[in-house]
């Protein structure tokens, strides 16, 4: 799916266009005084998504980690033990439904609120602060070392031991992330129920939907003319105004990530996020410049990450601060050197307080709209209570905790923070490397004790393989800097050179981790690795970032090479029968679990699905090749009579045009024109909303459609 700063993207220029249109509401949100307006705003241009990050109970999270050692234990596990701890974390995870199906309902409703708290629990708690508080520390040196001020050095050599105290706590990170990894990857299993192998409950049933997947799946127009219907003060049609740009970009949009990501979401649910993810750093780096870059072809200006001047475009990662342009409750933000307080509740399981800062007007609205749109017997439910009765999925705190779990993934994805930063190492000093350097040698995967069959694919392999030897030379590289620093007369050359390589260590370990949390799907990538300049025949060129084969060059970037499909622009998906990029493509695709080229999609989610069978009834794609996401945003202009125009089931397979366009005329017309679209076009392009027919199943033939009743 487009991601939240697409959205912002799109809100941002709806609400400049209404306003000139003399819009009162949209003058207001566009009046930077009314800066905690449009907060509502970015919070309803998150719609249904929001859902996604529902935080977990406690008991799920002490069961996810609880094989998983503290990144901070200073202990590296033998590959005996590493090889027992896969084996006990597999065990459990498969037999959960067995041993306690309430934690298993809870996991299936929420796997990404799950993934995150695991990620924080194990990695970003321990560990972001060390890595805060040495970049902080090296930043504070690098000046004393430059200004050659003894005086000031006296002042800050009493933190070294402190900083090396962190350092040697972190000897065991790759044997925590090792274990997490096979954590993820038994969630990242748990795909949308009807592409599961299993024949109960019905496909016709709706009610194992995750919150999301309901909502964007089943009465859209209605709930959107619902929310439109009770909103009355301004913060709740400010919500509403973002929920409008929210729909207008999903229909026009999904399709765009479909069509690179191989199919929709419900048939490759964590490919998407992946692609979600490099559209949305590609988006924000476009948009947030003072002048717009110009694309030849493939090669922007300027340039994603020029390596001569350490500039480009916008980070995403370091600064966008997303979290921040929607916190209607005011969550604070961390202490220095700490993570936030929703990050360390999401972690923990134990949201406390924190719920209660969200506006009661916004959950009254979003209750009121989902009970007059859905029936209740017709709303999800999370399973049974001891009593044996069901459990409903939306209630009066649904709303809340969501604001809070997705107030704790932003801050990580978006503050700059820990490893995901956008770090320049900046000149060299000419100097030899230090022996520290190259002590230590990098195992394989194999001899580090980790399980192949369980990790995600070869390139977080291979990072998590390196990360042994950088941790090993960046301790031993401390103790010869301070040992440099100690002496009665410093040689400052000799400092400046430890340092620069005590940096680039850093630099190079947490890169390495960015890289496994940005191709796991989990984090947003640097603008570094949309793209790689290169030299092909004495031109300069930029060859875009795809999805996984071995890095062109890892000392400039990790930004795949031209193998495979590239994950920031359209390609060539075409109707069966018409050559495509790789095979006659229809769209969309059916999950690959009989596939002999790729036996289960989610589980290999950063390759595109080769050998995949179609859906009935296949339709065209309208979306155009080579087509970058700038387009998608406002680039095409309303066409064919936009989203607004009403036609037969299933779809009418015209080109609706841009998000901005069809936004605008959706706010200026209302919601009442609106037809019922399935917000993931996961069946093709301006889809509306689907059932199953009664007995069809995705395992014996592709699940077969009729329109909701």
């Amino acid at each position: 799916m487009p991601n939240l700063a697409f959205h912002t993207e799109v809100l941002n220029q709806v609400i400049a266009k209404r306003a000139a249109q003399n819009d009162p509401l949209a003058i207001k949100l566009n009046n930077p005084a009314n800066a905690k307006l449009k907060e509502f705003a970015v919070l309803g241009a998150m719609g249904p998504d929001m859902l996604r990050y529902v935080p977990v109970s406690q008991k799920l999270v002490k069961f996810l980690t609880q094989s998983i050692p503290p990144a901070t234990s200073g202990k590296l596990l033998t590959p005996a033990e590493i090889t027992a701890a896969t084996t006990k974390i597999q065990n459990d995870m498969s037999n959960l439904s067995n041993t306690d199906q309430a934690l298993a309902f809870e996991l299936y409703f929420n796997p990404i609120g799950a993934i995150y708290a695991v990620l924080f629990s194990g990695l970003v708690v321990p560990v972001w602060p060390i890595l805060d508080k040495t970049t902080d520390f090296f930043n504070k040196l690098s000046v004393i070392v430059q200004n050659q001020d003894e005086i000031a050095l006296a002042l800050i050599i009493g933190q070294f031991s402190d900083i090396q105290k962190g350092a040697k706590s972190l000897t065991g990170l790759p044997s925590t992330l090792q274990l997490m990894e096979v954590v993820l990857g038994s969630i990242l299993t748990l795909g949308p129920w009807m592409e599961m192998n299993q024949t109960f409950p019905a496909p016709t049933e709706n009610i194992a939907d995750r919150r999301f997947e309901f909502l964007r799946w089943h009465k859209t127009s209605e709930f959107v003319q619902a929310l439109t219907a009770n909103a009355t003060t301004d913060n709740q049609k400010a919500y509403v105004f973002g929920w409008q740009c929210h729909m207008a970009s999903s229909i026009t949009t999904e399709p765009f990530i479909n069509n690179i990501t191989g199919g929709p979401y419900r048939t490759h649910w964590w490919r998407n996020r992946l692609v979600g993810n490099f559209v949305d750093s590609w988006t924000f780096g476009f948009f947030e410049q003072p002048v717009a870059p110009t694309m030849n072809g493939d090669t922007p200006t300027p340039a994603y990450f020029d390596p001569t001047t350490s500039t480009g475009w916008p980070a995403l990662c370091d600064g966008g601060n997303l979290q921040d342009k929607f916190n209607v409750g005011n969550l604070a933000g961390p202490a220095p050197d700490d993570v936030p307080e929703s990050v360390k509740a999401m972690a923990k399981g134990d949201l406390g307080t924190l719920p209660n800062s969200f506006p009661a007007e916004i959950s009254k609205l979003f209750s009121k709209a989902l009970n007059d749109t859905y029936p209740a017997a017709t709303q999800p439910v999370l399973g049974v209570d001891a009593a044996f009765q069901t459990i409903p999925a939306f209630d009066d705190n649904t709303l809340a905790n969501a604001y809070v779990g997705a107030s704790a993934v932003y801050w990580f994805m978006t503050s700059g923070h820990g490893a995901l930063v956008n770090s320049v190492l900046g000149p060299g000093t000419g100097m030899p490397e230090p022996s520290w350097i190259t002590q230590g040698s990098t195992p394989s995967p194999a001899q580090a004790g980790l399980n192949v069959g369980a990790a995600i694919c070869a390139a977080i392999l291979a990072a998590l393989a390196a990360l042994f030897t950088l941790g090993g030379a960046f301790a031993a590289g401390l103790i010869t800097l301070e040992a440099a620093l100690s002496v009665p007369i410093i040689d400052w050359a000799t400092v400046a050179n430890e340092l620069f390589w005590l940096r680039k260590t850093l630099i190079d370990e947490e890169n390495l981790m960015q890289n496994i949390l940005v191709m796991g799907g989990l984090a947003y990538p640097p603008p570094v690795m949309l793209g790689a300049q290169v030299n092909i025949m004495g031109n300069d060129v930029t060859l875009p970032a795809t999805d996984l084969t071995p890095p062109l060059n890892p000392s400039v970037s990790a930004v795949p090479n031209v193998t495979g499909i590239p994950l920031c622009k359209s390609n060539q998906l075409t109707t069966e029968g018409i050559s495509a990029t790789f095979i006659p493509a229809s769209y969309p695709r059916w999950l690959d679990t009989k596939s002999t080229v790729a036996p289960a999609a989610d589980l290999n989610f950063a390759v595109f699905p080769l050998a995949i069978k179609t859906e009935t009834k296949a339709t065209d794609n309208p979306i155009p090749p080579n087509t970058y996401p700038q387009t998608f945003v406002n680039g095409f202009g309303l066409k064919n009579g936009g989203i607004v125009t009403a036609e037969p089931y299933p779809t009418s397979n015209l080109f609706f045009g841009d998000a901005v366009s069809n936004a605008v005329q959706l706010i200026a017309d209302g919601p009442s024109k609106l037809p019922d679209y399935n917000l993931d076009g996961d069946r093709g392009y301006g889809w509306l909303a689907w059932d199953a027919v009664a007995g069809s199943n995705p395992f014996n033939v592709p699940v077969q459609d009729m329109q909701e009743v």
